[in-house]
């Protein structure tokens, strides 16, 4: 029964994402007719070079880029859920997030500062990115293992995260002393809110090669393990589950898609947390070898359709300017968050 229904949720879930993947690639500043999309994908062209370039260097980049971003930290929430057996645990909420943003700031600043030439290697703002969300992960396990309350270690992720962003922000803002020219670090106040629009074919190549192993790698080999731990350490000790192996694949494999996804995109907010519970909910189970396929797809459903919602004259019918991403994730986000907050408050957990 619950097979039939997942494969009920993941069919329609599928058919959404497919739709608003059309929707992307059409809705923008210049709008793209039915006949040219239908034409370019059909064809490999719509017959105007102007639609071909809007289409193949910005529409289906920032498209394809969205599907990809929202299952990484969609599972990456669940990985974290997982090891915290906290519903609330998310890579944007813990703080880990900002941590490497902080990362990636911070390697593009010092090599811009000491001259070392290499600010634009995609490799070395993952390398940075997984770096500083590891550190931050091993302060907010730390902090965990000391304070049980829910309340106050949320209270404390999000402390963090203050922490690292404002040292990002004052990075950011110190850059300036370095030139104009010379600044790598303009835009990143708009990217410290979550951004997909900028992304191109080699960064979408680099995140799908790491992305995509990582989640098959945590649906086959952790699936039946996180369901153990669900139930306690105890229970899953009983079964055979090494609890000490199991929280380190969990650490790293949640650090490598937090750190992949924001290398490229910033922080994405929400996502990690809200997914993995529809996914839960719509499914009717908790068994990962159901909800972590479900969540990959609602987590990508949500940012495509949060990153069609910023672009100019949606949102803000007046708007020339595209919204980070932050605006409509946080909007949806917030009050899921706050809602399961009371839930476990009214449990006495």
């Amino acid at each position: 029964m619950k097979y039939k229904r997942f494969l009920t949720v993941f069919f329609i879930s599928l058919v959404i994402l497919t739709l608003l993947s059309y929707v992307s690639i059409k809705e923008g500043t210049i709008p793209i007719k039915d006949e040219q999309l239908k034409k370019y994908l059909l064809e490999g062209t719509s017959g105007n070079p102007i639609i071909d370039k809007i289409i193949g260097k910005l529409r289906l980049p920032r498209t394809v880029g969205a599907i990809i971003v929202g299952m990484g930290i969609a599972v990456a929430g669940i990985l974290m859920q997982g090891y915290f057996r906290n519903p609330l645990a998310d890579p944007y909420l813990m703080g880990v997030a900002s941590g490497a943003s902080l990362g990636v700031v911070l390697y593009i600043f010092t090599s811009l500062l000491f001259n070392l030439g290499f600010p634009r290697s995609l490799y070395g703002f993952i390398l940075a990115a997984y770096i500083g969300s590891l550190i931050t992960m091993f302060v907010v396990i730390n902090i965990a293992r000391v304070v049980k309350q829910t309340a106050t270690l949320l209270i404390s992720g999000i402390m963090i995260g203050a922490i690292a962003s404002g040292f990002t922000t004052i990075v950011v803002y110190t850059a300036d002393f370095l030139g104009e020219e010379r600044s790598e670090l303009s835009g990143y106040l708009m990217w410290g809110m979550g951004s997909v629009n900028n992304l191109t074919w080699d960064q979408i190549r680099i995140m799908t090669s790491l992305i995509i192993p990582v989640v098959i790698l945590s649906y086959i080999l952790l699936s039946k393990k996180l369901d153990a731990n669900l139930l306690g350490e105890m229970y899953a000790q009983s079964v055979g589950v090494d609890i000490k192996s199991l929280r380190r694949w969990l650490i790293v494999l949640s650090c490598i898609l937090t750190a992949t996804v924001v290398a490229f995109t910033g922080p994405i907010a929400f996502v990690g947390m809200v997914c993995p519970i529809i996914s839960r909910m719509v499914v009717g189970t908790s068994k990962h070898l159901y909800v972590i396929p479900t969540t990959a797809l609602l987590g990508s459903i949500f940012v495509l359709l949060a990153d069609i919602l910023t672009r100019p004259g949606v949102l803000i019918p007046t708007s020339s300017n595209n919204l980070p991403l932050l605006c409509p994730l946080s909007i949806i986000g917030a009050p899921i968050a706050i809602l399961i907050y009371l839930k476990i408050r009214r449990m006495g957990i």
